[in-house]
């Protein structure tokens, strides 16, 4: 009877085992790689994953895929290296469990092939300026998102928006410099990162959405590259000094409102009053 159960785990396991290779490594690499990497199609925001299996052994991809900071914490040459390339933009953790990277390990080595070149960036060729003053409302909130999403401006900052920018998340004004049009578009269709994830898997953003924040990150970046940034700091400025002139004046007028003369002195006054 032991035996029989031994015999019947085993062969579950087995069957569970190759279901989630043969069959869920595609799935499971669209929904959770595909936002940032391609297997032959060239770079996007992480490198082209075609023939990394011959690059690097199973362990270490296994260790750095469940969490790449780590492994570039370590000093492991080969994960500081790839830091550096991509500009110490780090691949969030893999919040699934062993079987499934088991999966999508097979599947990519099933792929084959070697890893090309980028290929050229030609997103945002139609660009307008209008699609950069759209991006620019949609970023800050002052026009809602079609799936009332949270703009953007809630958890991060650029250069050129007045208010209080987000600072949960990294600044966002050398973004198109580092991952271009496709790996910005690719982000905001499937957000790779936890915090992204939960805010916008049931307020997604559409295509125009999409276009329009991703123009206007890059003409963010592009201002930020050629030194033409000019941060709306003004506005801040006159807030503080006419807030610190209210102030001033408020503690002015307490002044003079001030007893200069004792409590008890209208009473003593009296009191000589009528002793005279």
């Amino acid at each position: 009877m032991v035996f029989m159960q031994r015999v019947s785990m085993t062969i579950a396991f087995c069957l569970l085992t190759f279901y989630a290779s043969s069959q869920d490594g595609a799935d499971l690499f669209k929904r959770t790689c595909a936002p940032c990497h391609s297997i032959g199609g060239g770079r996007l925001v992480g490198p082209d994953l075609a023939g990394v299996t011959k690059k690097a052994d199973k362990v270490w991809l296994t260790k750095f895929i469940k969490n790449s900071a780590d492994v570039i914490k370590s000093g492991d040459p080969q994960a500081v290296a790839i830091g550096k390339e991509f500009n110490n933009l780090l691949m969030p953790p893999f919040g699934g469990n062993d079987i499934e990277l088991s999966a999508i390990i097979k599947y990519i080595e099933s792929k084959g092939g070697s890893a090309q070149s980028a290929v050229a960036d030609t997103f945002l060729n139609a660009a307008s300026m209008e699609n950069v003053i759209r991006g620019r409302a949609l970023f800050s909130g002052n026009v809602p998102l079609k799936n009332s999403g949270s703009p953007c401006i809630t958890c991060h900052s650029v250069h050129d928006v007045a208010g209080v920018g987000g600072s949960l998340a990294k600044s966002l004004n050398l973004s198109f410099f580092m991952l271009k049009g496709q790996g910005i578009k690719a982000l905001l269709q499937s957000p790779p990162f936890p915090a992204m994830t939960n805010t916008y898997i049931a307020h997604p953003l559409n295509d125009q959405e999409i276009y329009d924040l991703t123009a206007y990150l890059k003409n963010i970046s592009q201002t930020m590259v050629k030194g033409q940034a000019t941060r709306s700091t003004f506005p801040f400025l006159l807030l503080g000094i006419g807030g610190w002139c209210i102030f001033m004046l408020s503690l002015f007028g307490l002044w003079r409102l001030r007893k200069r003369l004792s409590v008890n002195h209208e009473i003593f006054a009296r009191q000589m009053a009528t002793e005279k």
